[in-house]
């Protein structure tokens, strides 16, 4: 029986590994539609919340948020706990954030790493998939950031700046002094882009 020749084993190999990696994009974009399918239910959820919410308070008298807890209010959907929603407009996204995070966690939504947007110091992250965080790396400076949360309070951001930081690089992104942080790993998970945000409202 005749050996293949090296170089036709090259060329099945090249064949394989190229299939491995269509199929391996096929899986991630899957996960990518999906991700954003499953964030999309839960953001209108929440959006019919807040509102229930606004609606039952709408004769109450007006809110003091000087003395508002500093800790944000959660919601429970499905097994999960959220504190609000983050829109994006100049990347057209309106994402759900759970109230704590973890890798398992990110694969749904974005989750809230540290602080609270009632003390100026929230940071959020998210996954690379486009229908999460994927674009962030491509927002201009001045572009407006939303965060609202479960009491219905909307705050305003615009960016202010946008770089890339090394994964063990948390001091940089917990205590930057900026009022909103948004980040997600770079393609391959080597270094993390960050988005620094501040108050327009």
């Amino acid at each position: 029986m005749r050996k293949a020749s090296p170089g036709v084993i090259c060329v099945l190999l090249g064949v394989v590994l190229l299939l491995a990696a269509l199929g391996l994009y096929g899986y991630n974009r899957w996960e990518d539609a999906q991700a954003g399918a499953e964030a999309q239910t839960v953001v209108q959820d929440l959006q019919e919340k807040v509102v229930e919410q606004t609606q039952s308070a709408a004769s109450a008298p007006a809110i003091d948020y000087s003395s508002l807890d500093p800790e944000l209010p959660v919601v429970e959907l499905d097994g999960y706990e959220y504190v609000g929603t983050v829109s994006i407009p100049a990347i057209g996204i309106d994402l759900p954030v759970m109230s704590e995070w973890s890798y398992p966690k990110l694969k749904i939504s974005p989750c809230r790493q540290f602080g609270s947007s009632r003390t100026d110091d929230l940071v959020i992250a998210a996954h690379n998939y486009e229908s999460h965080f994927g674009k962030i790396g491509t927002l201009a400076l001045g572009d407006e950031v939303r965060f609202t949360d479960m009491d219905g309070i909307e705050n305003h951001y615009t960016v202010s700046a946008i770089e890339v930081h090394d994964p063990t690089d948390v001091e940089a992104v917990e205590h930057s002094g900026h009022d909103l942080v948004l980040y997600t790993c770079t393609y391959g998970g080597k270094t993390r882009i960050v988005v620094f945000c501040d108050r327009s409202d």
